[in-house]
């Protein structure tokens, strides 16, 4: 077997160097704006993809009436070019360009658009009278003029304007009377016009039976494919103006933000794409180049904003980092965020026995050491660190992942990596229904139904958006044989011999609702306000600790607020600032032992609803923050800002149903005695915490293929004083400073290497730092805080390589990367008595190191292949070196996926995820005892899907988990739940999505 594999590896490197590869022409990434402001410059920004042969761009623009002029495109750094177009020619009702490449053999030749078919933006207000569309007597526009000898171009000049019934972006079309902000009425007959003139897309049929077929397709992966141009090209740059049309500069920069732009955000939304060229007379998106069409779907060319506030490849970005457009999440067959991750290499989701997810990044676990963000405000809680990140995938626009540390640009917590949601707030209006569920043993279905609806509208300089997701789950019901009350539940008589000891529940409602606004204030900037409402009430998975409560329930609800107001100074700065409202209110009740549970033989020892806690959280974050982007040079740009945030906890109750002797209470639910009150430790002073920081990030292009990233945050945190008795007697500001250095070297238009570092650090939570649980028989599992804890700080150090060939119309990318992690003054929870977990800081540390890799292939648009795999090893340096592996988490992870086609409607994917083996740690006498497996898994989901139909309709139907394989998750006491953490089994689901 191993010959076999090494013969059949050894085989594939020599075919795929033995490959010729296709020289690609040169191309601009770049997304015409839909609509422009008079008298104002309009700034265009693009990336230059294999511009090897390039020397020099230039843009070819026209007003209404004119011949062409030019502009030159600058380098602003690395790829990225801008040309911005004198306000004198920003004349209603609109312009038309296109860029030009000039070579080193004096060839002038098209890398966006061309003379015959340039790009088109309107400009809003009355239209001039020399501008008014030609009329019988009046002589047609001008043809493109070109000052070079060039035979096509003297074709093109000759050649007389199409009527305005023919489909094209003339100026004839431009300079119809216009109301202000309308857009020009298309002929009905746009789409066939524009299929036929249109060649078709790599990968896309040429049979000419399928040619509607064809166009439908081509309009549904356009815009999906274009919102990814569009965000690598204007919104990249620091200096975009709120004239750049492509993509929200808020968003470009600050990750997380919605997608809420004004009107021209719906150049790279699907609806647009669909109504391009119909009869509701939208203007033509521009036309795609084959480069992009047959980029890798699956973070090839994606961008990431999480990693320097501004957009960039993910190929090119200072990070080890992946990102998922909505069109890629809807391929994995994804349907909340969590399933999204577990394809993420280096990442493993598991859930709890309460039934919290929880996201492990190389090897290591702890949910307030991966910091998630939902449109920039942080989802982890004050409290404990838990995030309500497990949210429906149907209203995202993406979901970004950073791989190590964030610290240097997000602050404390952004620690082992960083997770960006975005929702999506483009225009137009889009609905989704979902319905399947679990098949019980019983023979019934647990029934799950999800539905959404989102929609936004620009009204001028205002633009309008919100968006609502219900949830409603009946989740798989698994048998739990043994729990930590067997012998008590038996001998009761609450429960024979024979039966279980109960089954998991995973019922849940959760209400995502949310919306906002922007409005273009001319001169004075932009300014934008965004509300968000969240809502989770569910049931535990198993219980609290180690018994099943079927009838425990956890209540989070969540309310996020923010403005932002930018401004652009000049051509080359941009300011932003923000505030925001953060409010999170938890309500957990547990119950901890059986219904009719009897601690004792009296009268006041019968629980008729069993023992029960009840835990209720409110906690409040006030944010605000200043930054800006700064062009110091086209081959240097400064990002620096300041933050504020103050974090407190509004209120906190814990209370029990039981005496500390196990007895009822007769007054119901009260707070036990000697429970401290976390508002008045030290005054209230362990119950805030003020953190002030200010970062700067520089990213310098020393030669054309070279980009050094230098950045720096200082972080002062407010933190508890400890006194010799280990009371909390005040507060002091902890200092931390948190560098990070990237360089990202291109060294040929395919390979690009990266060597990084980056410092990051995580206070401990509240809960960490000060609540203790009064512990008796049927409470026992709690975390025991521990005042005197001290910041954590990790050094991360990688090396990454990213490939990308072609031969022929497939095209390969390869991706791969190592690091090394080493963990400093970590705070790691041990459980050394059975019923109190201390909590402290390892001295000597933890360090992790392993390797990472990617691979896909894309055989054409909608056939393709991918796999990705990591190894890790984690290990803790206070341990003999016998036992200082974690094993906790698995270790190695293997991810696949295919898609291909199924004629002409349909399409196939299946992906599978694998997880190599996990047992207990060794780092107590405890854990050796409570020895654990968990075998390999692997879990197949399969999916069909069609294409756009009508281009509205989408329809999908998923299983997964196909072959019903038995996932278990560990437990904090295996000898006591002796068979682990059952999850969840086979499901289908059928989702049915619109879009208008």
């Amino acid at each position: 077997m191993k010959n076999t594999l090494a013969r059949a590896t050894l085989l594939s490197l020599v075919l795929f160097l033995a490959v010729p590869v296709r020289a690609e022409e040169p191309s601009l990434l770049h997304s015409a704006p839909a609509r422009a402001e008079a008298n104002v410059p309009l700034r265009l920004d693009g990336t230059l993809v294999e511009g090897a042969r390039i020397l020099e761009m230039q843009v070819r623009y026209r007003g209404p009436g004119e011949p062409f002029a030019r502009v030159p495109m600058e380098r602003q750094y690395g790829d990225l070019y801008r040309a911005v177009i004198p306000p004198e020619h920003m004349v209603p009702p609109g312009i038309e360009y296109y860029v030009e490449g000039l070579t080193a053999d004096g060839e002038r030749i098209a890398i966006f658009q061309s003379a015959s078919r340039p790009a088109r933006v309107l400009v809003a207000g009355e239209a001039p009278a020399s501008a008014r569309k030609p009329g019988a007597s009046e002589p047609p526009p001008l043809a493109a003029v070109d000052e070079r000898p060039s035979t096509r171009t003297q074709a093109t000049q000759e050649r007389p304007r199409p009527s305005s019934s023919d489909d094209d972006d003339s100026m004839a079309a431009l300079t119809a009377d216009l109301n202000e902000g309308v857009p020009p009425p298309t002929p009905k007959n746009s789409r066939d016009s524009r299929g036929s003139s249109t060649p078709p897309p790599k990968g896309t049929s040429r049979d000419s039976s399928r040619a509607s077929r064809d166009t439908s397709s081509t309009s549904r992966d356009a815009p999906t494919r274009e919102s990814q141009s569009s965000r690598e090209s204007p919104s990249r740059d620091a200096g975009t103006s709120r004239e750049s049309p492509s993509r929200d500069a808020v968003t470009a920069r600050e990750p997380g933000v919605t997608r809420d732009a004004t009107s021209s955000d719906t150049v790279s939304t699907r609806d647009t794409s669909r109504d391009t060229g119909s009869s509701r007379g939208e203007p033509l998106s521009p036309q795609r180049t084959e480069l992009e069409d047959d980029l890798a779907l699956y973070s090839a060319e994606d961008t990431l904003a999480l990693a320097t506030r501004h957009e960039e490849k993910v190929r090119k970005v200072p990070a080890i980092g992946a990102s998922f457009n909505r069109e890629q999440i809807s391929v994995l067959g994804a349907r909340t965020v969590a399933d999204v991750l577990d394809v993420v290499p280096g990442l493993t989701v598991s859930r709890d026995v309460q039934g919290f997810h929880r996201t492990a990044v190389r090897g290591l676990r702890n949910d307030a050491e991966v910091l998630f963000l939902l449109n920039g405000h942080r989802l982890n809680n004050f409290f404990d660190g838990k995030a309500l990140m497990n949210l429906p995938v149907e209203n995202l626009e993406r979901i970004e992942v950073i791989r190590g540390p964030g610290s240097a640009l997000y602050g404390a917590g952004a620690f082992l990596g960083v997770v960006n949601i975005v929702t999506d707030t483009s225009d137009g209006v889009r609905t989704a229904v979902s319905a399947g569920g679990f098949p019980e043993k019983d023979d019934r279905l647990a029934v799950t139904v999800n539905g959404h609806a989102s929609a936004g509208h620009t009204f001028g300089d205002l633009r309008l958006f919100a968006d609502v997701d219900v949830w409603n789950q009946s989740g798989d019901a698994n048998i739990i044989e043994h729990d930590g009350l067997d012998d008590e539940s038996t001998s009761q008589g609450l429960r024979s011999v024979e039966d279980p000891a109960g089954r998991t529940r995973d019922d849940r409602l959760l209400l995502n609702v949310g919306g906002g606004a922007t409005y273009s204030m001319g001169d004075a900037g932009r300014l934008a306000a965004s509300v968000r409402y969240l809502s989770e009430n569910r049931t535990a998975l198993l219980g609290l600790f180690d018994v099943v409560a079927e009838d425990s329930e956890l209540k989070w609800n969540v309310l996020m607020a923010d403005v932002h107001w930018e401004k652009n100074i000049g051509s080359s700065i941009l300011l932003r600032a923000r505030a925001g409202f953060d409010q999170q209110t938890t309500d957990r009740l547990f119950q901890i032992t059986p219904r009719n549970f009897r601690t004792g033989p009296d009268s006041n020892q019968l629980f008729d609803n069993g023992l029960r806690e009840q835990t209720q959280i409110s906690v409040r974050s006030l944010t605000g923050g200043v930054d800006a982007d700064i062009v110091l040079s086209p081959n240097n740009r400064l990002s620096v800002g300041a933050v504020v945030e103050q974090q407190s906890l509004g209120d906190y109750t814990y209370e029990t149903n039981y005496t500390l002797d196990a007895r009822v209470r007769p007054g119901g639910f009260t707070t036990p005695e000697g429970l401290a009150d976390l508002l008045e430790l030290a005054g209230g002073a362990a119950s805030r915490r003020l953190t002030v920081g200010a970062f700067a990030q520089d990213q310098w292009t020393v030669i054309a293929p070279l980009t050094l990233t230098f950045g720096v945050r200082v972080d002062a945190t407010q933190l508890p004083t400890v006194g010799t008795s280990g009371d909390i007697t005040g507060t002091r500001f902890v200092a931390r400073v948190n560098p990070r250095v990237g360089l990202v070297f291109s060294a040929t238009d395919a390979l690009v290497l990266k060597a990084l570092y980056g410092r990051a650090f995580r206070a401990p939570t509240l809960q960490e730092l000060v609540e203790r649980i009064p512990d008796t028989d049927y409470n026992q599992g709690r975390f025991e805080g521990n005042p005197s804890l001290q910041p954590a700080i990790v050094d991360t150090f990688e090396l990454g390589a990213d490939l990308i060939q072609s031969a022929g119309e497939a095209r390969v990318r390869l991706r791969a990367n190592a690091y090394l992690e080493l963990f400093s003054s970590p705070i790691v929870p041990v459980d050394t008595s059975g019923n109190i977990v201390p909590l402290r800081n390892r001295e000597l540390g933890v360090r992790v190191y392993g390797i990472e890799g990617e691979a896909r292939l894309e055989a054409s648009k909608r056939a393709n292949a991918w796999f990705n795999a990591s190894i890790s090893r984690a290990q803790d340096m206070e341990l003999p070196s016998q036992s200082r592996l974690l094993t906790d988490t698995p270790q190695a992870r293997f991810n696949a996926g295919v898609s291909m086609p199924i004629g002409a409607w349909v399409n196939f994917d299946v992906v599978v995820r694998t997880g190599a083996e996990r047992r207990n740690n060794s780092r107590s006498v405890l854990e050796l005892v409570r020895r654990y497996k968990i075998p390999a898994y692997s879990l197949v989901t399969a999916q069909i899907r069609t294409e756009p139909i009508l281009d509205i309709w989408e329809v999908s139907l998923v299983a997964h988990n196909v072959f019903d394989h038995d996932l278990r998750d560990d437990v904090p006491r295996p000898d006591r739940v002796t068979g682990n953490l059952p999850r969840e089994g086979m499901s289908g689901y059928l989702t049915v999505r619109a879009h208008f």
